[in-house]
């Protein structure tokens, strides 16, 4: 709209200044030797120089445009973006620069804490087994609509990509609801095996219990990195950050 209205207003001093122009041949009725012809040079030289400064903004406008085309043409990086239109629970596309690839499909939640989330990992059923290795949780496995996990690099990379948030929401089969808020979440990359850097403050009303494993190494069950003399992850049958397991 300001766009619009910006062009339009210099349509309209373009209008202004050509019909000026116009008008002091209009108020000229005696014959051309009568004219002020300095006067005429002035207001020609006058209403070229505005015209070329109307050229000029309409040069930079045209730039603008065109960036913001360039800008809308690119693919979203964050659900905040992706869904922004929608304002829908589900799977979108989006660019994670941090991995300079531009078509990551995730699945965006709408309905939660005024949404914007992007989901990282979903156990609704055991359909999918996260009894997994090193190398699945690396990548990611399962169903990105159903049980899923979205892959240690890819948590890495949009972690690392600007400060986020964490929101973990469980449901009983009684159906009570409970959920644990952090305002800041970061992992580390590979060679520090994925280690929980940050969480940030807590709010909610399940507990902070994650506090506990911060600091700690990404764990399966062929890599065992937390602080017990146990497998937590062979155990517990699925990969996380365990410091005693519990």
């Amino acid at each position: 709209m300001f766009r619009f209205v910006y062009i339009i207003l210099l349509y309209n001093i373009l209008s202004f200044r050509i019909g000026y122009g116009l008008k002091q041949n209009d108020d000229t009725t005696g014959t051309m030797c009568d004219c002020n012809c300095d006067v005429q040079i002035d207001i020609v030289k006058n209403f070229m120089k505005d015209l070329a400064d109307v050229r000029k903004c309409k040069d930079k406008i045209t730039n603008i445009e065109t960036q913001l085309l360039r800008n809308r043409a690119a693919k979203p990086s964050s659900c905040i973006e992706a869904a922004a239109s929608s304002l829908k629970n589900g799977v979108y596309e989006i660019q994670i620069k941090n991995l300079n690839v531009t078509d990551v499909e995730v699945f965006c939640e709408e309905s939660v804490d005024f949404g914007g989330w992007l989901v990282i990992q979903r156990r609704q059923s055991g359909s999918v087994d996260f009894k997994r290795d090193w190398h699945d949780y690396k990548e990611g496995f399962g169903n990105i609509t159903e049980n899923y996990w979205i892959g240690l690099d890819t948590l890495h990379a949009l972690t690392n990509n600007c400060e986020q948030e964490l929101y973990i929401q469980m449901k009983r089969r009684n159906g009570q609801e409970y959920y644990a808020k952090y305002s800041e979440f970061l992992i580390g990359n590979e060679v520090e095996s994925y280690a929980l850097k940050k969480l940030g403050d807590y709010s909610g009303n399940a507990g902070d219990s994650l506090r506990t494993h911060l600091g700690m190494k990404f764990s399966t069950y062929d890599r065992d990195n937390d602080g017990s003399q146990r497998n937590c992850a062979l155990i517990f049958e699925g990969g996380w950050w365990f410091e005693k397991c519990y």
